[in-house]
């Protein structure tokens, strides 16, 4: 997948969580969307937390025997984590990370 435009990005992970989450999302396709973000993101001490979870995450789904509570509470983490960007982001980021954050939410719910 070629790097793209945050906000781009931002669409197409709403998109793939929206159109069914995890039962439409296999690993191999979370890993794909994980190493986006995490090409796309910079090293800044805003985005460390974020960086540090989609790591944590993209481990879990690369193990063998993926572990569903520390992935639902990576979910949740990551959540308020980009509801905290969204907050001290400007106008142009703010409502695409809010939907963001809400459809993490939706999918750890789920789990």
């Amino acid at each position: 997948m070629a790097t793209q435009q945050p906000t781009e990005l931002i669409q197409t992970t709403i998109s793939a969580l929206n159109d069914g989450g995890v039962t439409s999302i296999v690993p191999v396709d979370g890993l794909s969307l994980i190493d986006n973000w995490l090409e796309t993101l910079d090293d800044s001490a805003g985005n460390q937390q974020v960086v540090t979870s989609l790591q944590e995450l993209k481990s879990q789904l690369e193990s063998d025997n993926p572990d569903p509570v520390t992935v639902k509470t990576i979910l949740l983490d990551l959540s308020e984590q980009l509801n905290v960007q969204a907050s001290n982001s400007n106008t142009d980021f703010r409502d695409p990370l809010r939907d963001l954050s809400n459809a993490i939410l939706t999918l750890a719910s789920s789990l």
